[in-house]
């Protein structure tokens, strides 16, 4: 038997393996670095050096990937709504792997949360949101303005039914406070869909920032499933004259900027939310959530 034959039982005959090497968005042009990242690549070369130290390859082997290689895999798995098998196609790399990163990436951008979502109350900052809200409806003293979206998921294995919102299908409820560039002051996401807004609020720390005794914050603006304080606007249930219908529409319309930031995200990143999840105690699976 001539020695180029495979006989049976015998070893395989060698093949060449074909590695397919892992790429990042540093080889995408800014229009491809939009459509499936959602960034600018100068944003995302920042936000790798933001995450520098939290992603930085703990080994020296030549098989470790770069910090650019797991940020396109996050970002292309959050902006694009892929699941993971779709990223591993992108990224080129094994779904396990795509797993790790995205989760790695995802606490790395929570553990730095409070370096951009916070609520200062200095008083530069608090001219600043009252000089800036006044022009869009010509409300005074605004600070913020609250709402909540429900995020959908697939149905829970444990109480189900506390996932049940209004409208009849499973979510989580997330609270939100924006100012009037839609950056977020306060974000919570640990209740199910069928919590109440009102209670939201009352268990996260914005009640406490304007409860201050002999300190005048201001207001924020929600809708009306939240109950009216000194600190808390709503627009009135039945206005009948003529200056409560201007009320009402004023308030409408400087509440409506909290409706364009909760727009621009889901937009944005149909899994934006996992960035929040990720570390809140709410550890879900990606296979869970959808675009809600």
């Amino acid at each position: 038997m001539g020695g180029g034959q495979h006989r049976p039982g015998g070893r395989r005959p060698y093949h060449q393996s074909v590695d397919r090497c892992p790429f990042s968005f540093l080889e995408l042009s800014d229009e491809q670095c939009l459509q499936r990242l959602r960034f600018r690549k100068d944003v995302l070369k920042e936000l790798c050096n933001i995450l520098h130290q939290a992603l930085e390859p703990h080994t020296r082997l030549r098989t470790a990937l770069i910090i650019e290689i797991k940020v396109t895999i996050a970002l292309n798995f959050h902006a694009t709504c892929f699941f993971q098998t779709a990223t591993t196609d992108i990224s080129n790399i094994s779904q396990f792997s795509a797993h790790r990163f995205i989760r790695q990436v995802t606490d790395a951008l929570y553990g730095r949360r409070v370096d951009y979502i916070s609520f200062p109350m200095t008083r530069e900052k608090q001219v600043e949101r009252q000089a800036r809200f006044v022009w869009i409806a010509g409300f005074p003293r605004v600070q913020g303005a609250i709402d909540c979206t429900h995020v959908g998921l697939r149905v829970p294995q444990h109480h189900p039914e506390v996932f049940i919102n209004r409208k009849k299908f499973y979510s989580l409820s997330v609270w939100l406070v924006c100012d009037h560039q839609h950056r977020i002051l306060a974000v919570d996401a640990r209740y199910p869909g069928s919590t109440h807004d009102s209670f939201i609020l009352r268990q996260t720390s914005v009640p406490a920032v304007f409860i201050v005794p002999n300190q005048d914050y201001g207001w924020l603006f929600g809708d009306k499933g939240y109950p009216l304080s000194t600190w808390l606007v709503i627009p009135l249930r039945n206005p009948r004259t003529a200056p409560e219908h201007a009320y009402n529409d004023a308030h409408c319309g400087t509440r409506c900027i909290i409706e364009h930031c909760i727009r621009i995200l889901k937009q944005r990143f149909h899994w934006w939310c996992l960035a929040v999840l990720s570390s809140t105690g709410l550890h879900i699976h990606a296979d869970l959530l959808y675009a809600a």
